[in-house]
């Protein structure tokens, strides 16, 4: 009988899209966390969102390098499946809300906007 090696693809594509999860995911996980230890509050939703993010990435990362070594190719698309999962829905709030943030402060300064300032002189 011979000794079928199980895939090493589905750990691939976890780290590939922790990686492209994280070039976002990661910045605006620190924001957070730092939005909520500079607020005052005991218990705040900020620090929450950020913490449960940065504490998935590691897990990514351990669920990667048990996605490398399964015992079946089945149990690598659902390591790497997990992965995914969790990093793309712990980081999905804390990106939207920042990436909205970001997009409604620039909108300002835009013609129309509340903080345009219309340039001077006549043509």
């Amino acid at each position: 009988m011979e000794n079928v090696r199980p895939s090493r693809l589905p750990g691939a594509l976890l780290i590939a899209g922790t990686c492209l999860v994280g070039i976002c995911g990661l910045p605006a996980a620190v924001v957070f966390v730092l939005l909520g230890l500079l607020g005052g509050l005991r218990f705040n939703y900020p620090l929450l969102m950020g913490t449960t993010a940065l504490l998935a990435y590691p897990a990514a990362v351990w669920l990667w390098l048990r996605a490398r070594r399964p015992g079946s190719t089945g149990r690598a698309w659902l390591l790497a499946a997990l992965g995914l999962l969790l990093v793309a829905g712990t980081s999905a709030l804390p990106v939207w809300i920042l990436g909205s943030a970001t997009a409604d402060e620039w909108r300002e300064t835009q013609p129309g906007g509340r903080g345009y300032v219309a340039p001077t002189g006549t043509r």
